[in-house]
C-alpha cells in the first residue's frame, strides 16, 4: 500500500469517527430533551394532584428529601422542617 493511498484511508477514517461522534452527541441531546419533557410533563401531573397547591406540594418534597433549601422560596416554604409530615400527597 502506498503512502498516498495510506493517508487518504487515514484521512477518512478520521472524518468517519468525527461524523460518529457527532451522531452520538446529536443522540445524546435529542435523549436529554425527551427526558426534560417527561419531567416537565411528570411535575405538571404532580402540581395537578396537589390541586395546585404549592406550598403543600413544596412540605412534600422536602419531607421525601428532594427539595433543597435554594428551591424553598420556589414553593413558598419557609426553611423550617416542622410539620412536613402532615397531609402527605398521595399517588394512588
Amino acid at each position: 500500500m502506498s503512502k498516498p493511498n495510506l493517508n487518504k484511508l487515514l484521512q477518512q477514517k478520521a472524518e468517519l469517527e468525527a461524523r460518529i461522534q457527532q451522531t452520538k452527541n446529536r443522540e445524546a441531546m435529542e435523549e436529554r430533551k425527551r427526558d426534560t419533557r417527561r419531567k416537565i410533563l411528570a411535575g405538571a401531573y404532580v402540581i395537578k394532584l396537589a390541586d395546585n397547591d404549592l406550598k403543600k406540594l413544596g412540605k412534600e418534597l422536602i419531607s421525601a428529601g428532594m427539595l433543597e433549601p435554594r428551591d424553598y422560596a420556589l414553593f413558598g416554604v419557609e426553611n423550617d422542617s416542622s410539620d412536613f409530615e402532615s397531609n402527605r400527597l398521595s399517588l394512588d
